[in-house]
């Protein structure tokens, strides 16, 4: 299979948590996929920020549409980027209760995530024009922890590394790492939290301002706010209440896209 070409954007949604029918609408509005819900977006990449399980009637619908679409897109030369959330953090770590499926349904759903995360089909993390992108977003603490390790902290090489944690922790069924982290204020043991359990209001305490610049989901917003000041850009707005979605075009450069009320 060739690698993906440059893509002319990359449309970045947050967390969908069951929401099905918004979510066609909004891929539908964005132009990735078509009335058949098959890909149409080209080379274009789609990023969703995970948290596609519980609290929403269709889990397993988004599930399946973003299987199929991230195939299509592959074979199309364009990519579905599919970032792990809490929420499919939880059933991969053998806790069932938060995903909202059947006991059953959340070992089965284990099993696949798990070869999703060892295929590259699921991520922590993502980096794209110097952006990082990872749900629950990158600490101070974490970053100097990167800082660390790396020769050059960028987005890219900080993803690749945050990726090959992860897929070596799911693979041995090992934990211990920072990036898997709850904070206080979610009833963890730890002042920050990880990429995946970190709310919004902590993860700008933690910084003066974020070094790099980076797009986060998990907590909700009431709007995307292009934050330069904290160098944090909030994207999870509540898909069962509204629509609205980032675009980050070929310069780099971060734009907010509304769905018009006439296409909900």
């Amino acid at each position: 299979m060739q690698s993906p070409k440059k893509p002319k954007q990359v449309i970045v949604v947050g967390d969908v948590h069951g929401q099905f029918e918004p979510f066609v609408k909004l891929l539908r509005y964005a132009g990735v996929v078509d009335e058949k819900l098959n890909w149409c977006g080209g080379h274009n990449r789609l990023v969703q920020m995970g948290d596609i399980f519980d609290r929403g009637p269709s889990s397993s619908k988004v599930d399946s549409l973003l299987d199929n679409i991230q195939k299509q897109a592959a074979e199309a030369q364009g990519e579905v980027i599919r970032l792990v959330g809490n929420h499919e953090l939880e059933p991969l770590l053998s806790n069932f209760v938060i995903s909202g499926f059947s006991q059953e349904e959340a070992k089965l759903m284990q099993e696949k995530l798990t070869r999703q995360v060892l295929n590259g089909e699921l991520r922590a993390a993502y980096a794209y024009k110097g952006i990082l992108f990872t749900h629950a977003g990158v600490t101070r603490k974490l970053y100097k922890i990167f800082q660390m390790q790396l020769d050059d902290p960028n987005a890219a090489n900080i993803a690749s590394l945050i990726n090959l944690i992860f897929r070596e922790s799911i693979k041995h069924e090992f934990y211990k790492h920072p990036i898997f982290n709850i904070s206080i204020s979610r009833r963890g043991a730890d002042r920050f939290g990880g990429i995946f359990w970190e709310d919004l209001g902590d993860l700008v305490a933690s910084y003066p301002k974020s070094p790099l610049l980076q797009v986060v989901g998990h907590t909700q917003v009431d709007r995307i706010i292009l934050d330069r000041a904290a160098n944090i850009i909030p994207v999870d707005v509540g898909m069962h209440r509204k629509l609205q979605y980032l675009i980050v075009d070929e310069g780099g450069v971060p734009h907010i896209m509304n769905v018009p009320q006439s296409e909900k």
